[in-house]
């Protein structure tokens, strides 16, 4: 009897994240939280601003363990310039938020399925369901905004009053945690009608990068489980009767981060310290 070996081919998963250097420390604890809780191979995309380190960039280059690649992406910039959001309360967001639109067509053709993250994510589950999700010929995967779930909220996705195209009732997705069929992507030229956008739109920007995205997959995407973009994580601790293992993606959005000395002690802020010590030995001493 002749024994016929099967080989199994485990798809990478692509996954990228942009950002500068005030955030590149946080995108060390992303990659190794996602690192210990996903299985496979795993290759990171990094696309870091022009003001992050020679020796960050090793520190990132190891963040992720040895069982996974690490290649750092040159993106051509806009021609352009990117305005911050008029909204006072977002002041913190940095201009590196608009990297995340210029990832997919720097991409070499191999990569054809891109997991985004933001640096302000911790992984807590598995990550490797998304390989197989299908997204029906949408360019993106997301999930539906906590805080702003219509067009029509947060005073309205800017334009929207004078489109005849738009329905303000329609679903709004949260940028932070996307999807991409980068193809499909590059064929319906999402980033260049999001480039457009923010260029018509600049005067009145309110959340810029995830503004012109709506717009430019207006109709065209995918609704994701809160499971991969849980941004209520306090409602997941432990400490009030949560579970962390009910989502696999935490995002932190708002001006208070883990990382940060009046963000609440808990579950999620000893999982964010776990890895930063890691990834960043000098980081746990500006603790």
């Amino acid at each position: 009897m002749t024994a016929i070996a099967l080989r199994i081919e485990v798809v990478v998963l692509d996954i990228a994240l942009a950002f500068d250097a005030t955030y590149a420390p946080h995108a060390a604890v992303v990659m190794s939280s996602v690192a210990a809780q996903t299985p496979g191979p795993l290759r990171f995309w990094l696309v870091a601003g022009d003001d992050v380190a020679e020796r960050t960039r090793v520190n990132l280059a190891r963040a992720a363990g040895p069982e996974a690649t690490v290649c750092f992406l040159t993106v051509d910039p806009p021609r352009m310039r990117l305005p911050g959001s008029r909204k006072p309360d977002l002041s913190y967001l940095s201009p590196a938020m608009y990297l995340r639109l210029l990832i997919p067509p720097a991409l070499p053709p191999e990569v054809d399925r891109l997991l985004y993250l933001d640096s302000d994510v911790l992984c807590t589950g598995s990550l490797a369901q998304l390989r197989d999700v299908d997204l029906a010929g949408t360019p993106v995967g997301a999930v539906r905004d906590a805080f702003t779930r219509r067009l029509i909220d947060a005073g309205g996705l800017p334009g929207i009053y004078h489109s005849r195209d738009l329905d303000a009732q329609a679903p709004y997705f949260n940028s932070g945690v996307l999807l991409i069929d980068v193809p499909r992507w590059k064929e319906l030229d999402v980033t260049g009608k999001a480039l457009d956008y923010v260029a018509r739109h600049a005067h009145e920007s309110r959340f810029p990068d995830q503004d012109a995205l709506n717009y430019a997959v207006y109709g065209n995407w995918t609704r994701l489980s809160k499971r991969w973009n849980h941004m209520m994580a306090w409602r997941l601790d432990p400490g009030i009767g949560g579970s962390l293992t009910d989502a696999a993606i935490l995002h932190f959005a708002g001006p208070v981060k883990p990382w940060q000395p009046s963000f609440p002690m808990g579950a999620h802020r000893q999982l964010y310290w776990s890895h930063r010590r890691r990834t960043d030995p000098a980081g746990i001493r500006r603790r």
